[in-house]
């Protein structure tokens, strides 16, 4: 038997952004690689699409997926870009009678509500445990399986089973299938150049509790593979496809400092010759393993600042004392480790002032190399979205239409008096003060390169010029459902 997975095009809904969002965000879809496996391991053929890599249009995957003729499709997609995934399964509905599957974290989080009729399997949670059962069951032709985790019809009923376990041993979760990808064509700038990459997940599970993360997928506790599983995938990446450089995707790299530094020792061990990086908290960032980590390949280091306002931190629950950024930026710049550092501006309790101490704060800081300047989004399954439902700290929610939920170039709250329109403007402004600092010209040149640069810069001083001028009728936005 076949099967199809794809993840759909993305990028150019960046609008401004989309040659940056293009260079530093097109990550593999290894979700899809992994299940990608374990039907390999059950003899079935398997065609994995990333159509964002492949820059594919939907007519292109439309014929990509008819000429492979597959038994069964799967498909994923983020909140933003759902409303196109499901224009996609409409069309491949239209032209090929064939079931659909639909996973992911926005369709887990909003379940029946996602559940549109081009669909005919919704996977909630971690698919893992039971997508083996399931294809069984699907190749014995057995189509309403009663199998935990997955929505289906019956009827015109839908029938859920209830919710699959959690991998508890993610040692048991199969590598992904990185060999259906186009591996050549994944790059990340970097300090270093433009380096060919992949992803590795090394856990799962997020205990902190900041209310504009949705990482409920994979619930609270932080469960981790073994030192011996993580450093065989690396291996493999290493010397059997001879990639470069890894990209890690955990959510917080360092939570367990015992582990890294057993990962390093044994990254040392075997000799192993690669660049990498990740995300962390920055008071779980110390010298000493910072050197050891430098040793093994760091080359890239990503912290979660958000904002540098006191009031708002502790609103957000970000429980990380300023003062750590600016300790773990220094340590990191001066290893020459390149640092990024994430912002995001109206959130639950921001005012003009709040968002302006915020970017005096980050022009101020010369170790804060890369700034990422988001606006605040309330994805569903977050504190921030019930926070905005209700009304509290300031916040009302304006925009429901999940295609607009962009971090840049798009706004669906207002906070104490800043209209959604203001909140863009500011960030386009604030994107210009912050880079006009002359000492992040070079890191950003190297990241991006002067093409996207010139590119992204122009258009957002045109924007400012055209939001400046005297505003005339504009044709409402259309959304194909």
């Amino acid at each position: 038997m076949k099967l199809s997975l794809i993840f759909p095009s993305w990028h150019n809904e960046f609008g401004t952004f989309k040659h940056a969002a293009k260079k530093v965000s097109t990550f593999p879809p290894l979700n899809l690689c992994i299940i990608a496996t374990m039907a390999e391991q059950l003899g079935w053929e398997v065609q994995v699409i990333d159509a964002h890599i492949e820059q594919l249009g939907n007519d292109s995957m439309v014929r990509k997926v008819f000429e492979f003729k597959p038994d069964l499709i799967g498909m994923t997609a983020t909140t933003p870009f759902f409303y196109n995934t499901t224009r996609l399964a409409r069309m491949l509905k239209s032209g090929l009678a064939v079931p659909i599957m639909v996973g992911g974290t926005h369709v887990s989080i909003l379940r029946e509500k996602a559940f549109e009729d081009c669909y005919d399997y919704l996977f909630t949670g971690e698919c893992e445990t039971i997508f083996p059962a399931f294809l069984k069951a699907f190749a014995a032709g057995e189509r309403n399986p009663p199998v935990s985790g997955v929505m289906m019809r019956r009827g015109g009923e839908i029938v859920y089973y209830g919710d699959a376990p959690l991998a508890d041993d993610l040692d048991k979760v199969p590598l992904p299938a990185r060999h259906l990808l186009p591996l050549d064509k994944y790059y990340m700038g970097t300090l270093k150049g433009r380096l060919n990459y992949t992803s590795l997940q090394m856990s799962r599970g997020c205990p902190f509790t900041c209310v504009f993360c949705a990482c409920d997928l994979h619930g609270k506790r932080h469960r981790l593979r073994s030192v011996q599983s993580v450093i065989g995938e690396i291996e493999y990446i290493v010397n059997e496809l001879k990639i470069p450089h890894i990209f890690f995707i955990d959510d917080t790299l360092t939570i367990n400092r015992a582990f890294i530094l057993e990962l390093c020792d044994e990254i040392e061990r075997r000799k192993l010759k690669f660049s990498f990086e990740g995300s962390t908290r920055a008071n779980l960032w110390d010298e000493e393993m910072v050197k050891r980590l430098k040793e093994c390949g760091l080359i890239r280091i990503s912290f979660g600042l958000e904002s540098a306002d006191p009031k708002v931190r502790e609103i957000i629950k970000k429980h990380v004392p300023l003062e750590s950024y600016a300790e773990a930026n220094r340590v990191s710049n001066s290893l020459g480790i390149e640092t990024i550092n994430s912002v995001i501006i109206g959130l639950p309790g921001d005012t003009r002032e709040s968002i302006g101490r915020t970017v005096d704060y980050l022009c101020r800081a010369r170790d804060l190399q890369h700034i990422t300047l988001n606006i605040a989004m309330p994805y569903p399954g977050t504190e921030l979205l019930k926070m905005a439902e209700a009304g509290m700290h300031g916040l009302t929610l304006v925009e429901k239409d999940f295609s607009r939920y962009h971090r840049y170039e798009s706004a669906v709250m207002e906070v104490n008096g800043i209209s959604s329109g203001e909140l863009i403007s500011i960030q386009r402004k604030a994107l210009i003060k912050i880079y006009s600092c002359w000492w992040r010209f070079i890191p950003v040149l190297k990241r991006f390169g002067i093409s996207t640069i010139l590119f992204t810069g122009a258009h957002v001083v045109y924007s400012l010029v055209r939001d400046a001028l005297p505003a005339g009728p504009r044709a409402p936005r259309t959304i194909e459902k």
